[in-house]
């Protein structure tokens, strides 16, 4: 709501903030000036009543596809009322405002998308390339909504595992489930259409046992996604009883990755 004064328009929010801003003074500026400093429940529902924030600002759920990232991501929403972020949504903006000579590795599966019929060995060396290509804008993401002081989750296939502070802002799990039969019958449930995908499958549990690796070498919680039940709850339980030390970072190579098991 808005009225004219002396000074210049007078704006109200929420109820509770009022402020006049001079004619000469952009209103978006404001606009971001003040959504800085209000609490984050009159951001979101326009009500007088706080609602408690949840003790980070990002939650990263991590994994490869067919591991139920965007289910559990969807439930920890509702749990905690914030909204998603989801990775795959900051690829198709990158794709959309650079060419493949700005970023070929982002760009690679619609440049090579024969490549996707390689070694799944060679398929997962080129997911983790694209995912470190990714990185500077997904920690941009982070970034951002952890100077805002606005909660979300970041869920995708393409986040990497980095170490964070024991009761930071930032907090980070990772699933990962070693059964490739099981993440077969995940996809085949999702899309029926496409038939068994045994290839796609043996990619997504070779590169899921990489990020598992880079994960535990970050101090970073690996939770199996079975039972489907729970697992909102498990990583839920796992997030807020983080309290192990931060782990400085140990590259694993992704060949030495592929040809392991990850630890139970």
């Amino acid at each position: 709501m808005s009225r004219q004064t002396e000074m210049g328009t007078s704006f109200k929010w929420s109820g509770t903030v009022t402020a006049t801003v001079p004619e000469r003074e952009p209103l978006w500026l404001l606009w971001l000036g003040e959504r800085r400093r209000l609490p984050y429940s009159a951001r979101v529902d326009g009500t007088d009543e706080l609602r408690s924030l949840p003790d980070w600002r990002v939650l990263v759920v991590g994994g490869a596809s067919g591991m139920g990232k965007t289910g559990v991501g969807r439930a920890l929403a509702r749990r905690y009322e914030v909204p998603v972020v989801e990775v795959d949504d900051i690829v198709e903006a990158l794709l959309a405002v650079t060419l493949p000579e700005h970023l070929p590795e982002v760009h690679f599966w619609r440049t090579h998308p024969e490549a996707a019929r390689q070694t799944p060995e060679s398929v997962v060396e080129r997911q983790i390339a694209i995912a470190e290509a990714l990185a500077p804008a997904i920690e941009a993401v982070v970034a951002n909504h952890v100077g805002t002081d606005t909660p979300v989750i970041l869920e995708g296939d393409y986040v990497l595992p980095r170490p964070v502070a024991p009761k930071g802002p930032v907090r980070s799990v990772f699933l990962h489930e070693d059964d490739e039969g099981q993440v077969m019958a995940n996809y085949l449930r999702r899309e029926p259409e496409a038939g068994p995908q045994r290839h796609r499958a043996r990619v997504s549990v070779l590169y899921g046992r990489w990020l598992a690796a880079q994960a535990r070498a970050a101090g970073v919680p690996v939770v199996a996604p079975r039972p489907w039940e729970d697992l909102a709850s498990r990583v839920a339980e796992t997030v807020e009883d983080a309290s192990t030390e931060t782990v400085a970072p140990t590259r694993t190579t992704a060949i030495q990755s592929l040809s392991k098991s990850p630890a139970a």
